[in-house]
């Protein structure tokens, strides 16, 4: 019987962290209109992420990535319909990055994981790991939105992106640049571009 609770318990656990990851894939894709903002609403930091983080533990299914000198992970929720829509292809072709390229499907169950991939066989052809309750990248990586991008640097995590369009991912800056030229507080990619759309979220109403 007390496996049965406990069992029980970590179901709810681990959809309740997938849910958190789907509502933040969801606020990713409500950001407001650039055209106000001066910013490009479609490739975000995500300022959780533990920058210069070289996991201890790297899933065998991401071994391409861990050992590569430069290599990319796009970070989906199978409860986000933002993350099934890229996936779908419906944005443009996931093939804006240079290889090696992983992906992370955070999920509530392992079957949950095998059905988004089925559904979107693009991103099954690339390494992928299915991370129920998104176990592996919140602990290790701090990342808890979806979709994300992550770019590392022989197995370093030098750099994380919420984006909203395939399209977008030929925009992602140099891990490091965000606030060079073309990407800084000027152009509207820094800190300040950042607390206006915080203040502008709350003005309409968005968590």
């Amino acid at each position: 019987m007390v496996l049965v609770v406990l069992g029980v318990a970590v179901f709810v656990l681990a959809l309740a962290v997938v849910g958190l990851f789907a509502m933040m894939g969801e606020l990713a894709s409500r950001v407001p209109d650039p055209d106000q903002l001066g910013i490009d609403p479609t490739l975000l930091p995500v300022e959780e992420a533990r920058l210069g983080t070289t996991p201890a533990d790297w899933p065998a299914e991401l071994a391409p990535v861990r050992d590569a000198d430069r290599a990319y992970l796009l970070v989906f929720s199978s409860i986000c319909s933002t993350c099934a829509q890229i996936a779908s292809g419906s944005t443009g072709p996931l093939d804006q990055l240079q290889p090696p390229v992983g992906a992370v499907i955070s999920c509530p169950t392992p079957e949950a994981g095998a059905e988004f991939l089925d559904k979107h066989p693009m991103v099954g052809d690339y390494p992928h790991l299915i991370d129920v309750g998104g176990a592996w990248l919140a602990d290790t990586l701090g990342v808890r939105m979806t979709p994300s991008v992550l770019v590392f640097e022989r197995g370093t995590l030098r750099s994380a992106h919420t984006f909203t369009s395939a399209a977008a991912l030929s925009n992602l800056p140099e891990p490091g640049h965000e606030h060079e030229p073309g990407h800084g507080p000027e152009s509207g990619h820094g800190e300040e571009a950042h607390v206006h759309v915080a203040k502008a979220k709350a003005a309409k109403g968005v968590g």
